[in-house]
């Protein structure tokens, strides 16, 4: 074996990161494992190794890599930083953001040190960090990238009105950035302010026409201002974009009756949808519903609520559904019994006390049919947020 000078793990290492900024992985690995076993010490070493098996899909390998360069070197700002950088990767947002605040906080950190451990912080649903560093970003760098961290770190915590200037501060010195929009647009939908939102999300769609988020929000506002029509064709816009992406299926399940003449073409989206995922539960009631509400008969589309209930037995939409078919075959108990399972599962859902009322009163229980219409009454009750559902 050829002698290695005391130069050869610098030469290795940096021929290493050259091959895996090119993509070069099993180069990469070699010259960094050569590298590794020249210098054993070096944490910088490791930390690149780390990523290269990441990369390489070998999780065991990365996470040995990634915890001995903590060992060697966590206390040093830039080796923090690689490995925070590996652990964002890597799925682990509450270390990321953790070793990426010790390098925020060092002489050596770059301008967005700050944003970036806030923004792990908030991956990691630790709002307080968030917004304290968020803060510290922003004191450090005003910006409008930093007023959107702030605003929604402050959302995050549920302080909505405290978030709310500085997403709308962030949207006005930044009309068209689509992130900044999409966040300033949501909190408005939440209070609910449907046409506000509209008016955030026109001028960076404007600019950013194909951008899915955007496009979802947009069908999110029309859902809510009521114009189904240009709902549904903002969600088969995100569709056609995206075919992934599953929120616009589950509302355009929820405009079957409005859907009209486009009901067809929603029915075949949901045929590729539930194809192309046959183990996702939402996937196949979301087809289960399009084909009752073109043939309600449809012994296809009752099969499939089963499927999605076995594949899922948590989500209380499956179970009304089915409980609504069974009532409209004058099966009564079994659908008492499927909108019972569907309340226990989610009780604030108006509708299937609505129908459980009427499979009662059909059962001849008369008090049980009162109390579950009172129930529907209170939750759809202005202010309740009931009739969005």
């Amino acid at each position: 074996m050829a002698f290695l000078g005391p130069s050869q793990p610098g030469v290795l290492l940096r021929e290493g990161l050259v091959a895996l900024e090119h993509g070069q992985l099993a180069q990469a690995r070699r010259d960094l494992e050569q590298a590794r076993s020249a210098d054993p010490n070096n944490a910088y070493i490791s930390s690149s190794l780390a990523e290269v098996y990441l990369r390489m899909h070998e999780a065991k390998l990365a996470g040995q890599a990634a915890r001995n360069a903590e060992r060697l070197g966590g206390s040093n700002p830039v080796i923090a930083h690689a490995l925070a950088m590996y652990y964002s990767e890597a799925g682990d947002a509450a270390h990321a953001a953790t070793l990426e605040a010790r390098y925020a906080e060092s002489p050596r950190a770059d301008a967005n040190a700050l944003s970036r451990a806030a923004s792990f912080y908030l991956e990691a649903g630790d709002t307080q960090n968030a917004v304290t560093l968020a803060q510290k970003a922003i004191a450090r760098q005003s910006s409008p990238a930093n007023e959107d961290l702030l605003g929604r770190a402050l959302e995050a915590e549920g302080k909505l009105a405290e978030a709310a200037p500085h997403l709308e501060a962030a949207w006005q010195a930044n009309k068209i950035d689509p992130q900044i929009a999409f966040d300033w647009a949501q909190l408005l939908f939440r209070k609910p302010d449907f046409q506000a939102g509209a008016s955030v999300i026109e001028p960076a769609l404007a600019v950013h026409p194909k951008d899915p988020q955007l496009v979802l929000a947009l069908g999110v506002a029309r859902y809510g201002e009521r114009r189904f029509d240009d709902a549904i064709a903002a969600f088969l816009k995100v569709i056609d974009i995206d075919p992934t992406i599953p929120q616009p299926y589950v509302f355009l399940a929820r405009m079957l009756e409005q859907a009209g003449p486009r009901l067809a073409e929603i029915t075949r989206a949901d045929e590729k949808w539930a194809a192309a995922n046959p183990r996702n539960a939402k996937a196949q009631s979301t087809l289960a519903v399009a084909l009752l509400a073109a043939d309600p008969t449809s012994a296809r589309g009752a099969m499939l609520l089963q499927k999605s209930i076995e594949l899922d037995p948590g989500d209380w939409q499956p179970h009304y559904e089915l409980g609504v078919l069974f009532e409209r075959e004058r099966k009564y108990a079994e659908a008492a019994a499927e909108l019972n399972r569907a309340i226990q599962i989610d009780p604030k859902q108006p509708m299937p006390h609505y129908h459980l009322g009427r499979v009662y009163d059909r059962l001849g229980q008369a008090d049980r049919a009162a109390a579950e219409r009172e129930i529907h009454r209170k939750l759809t009750a202005p202010g309740t947020g009931g009739g969005m559902q």
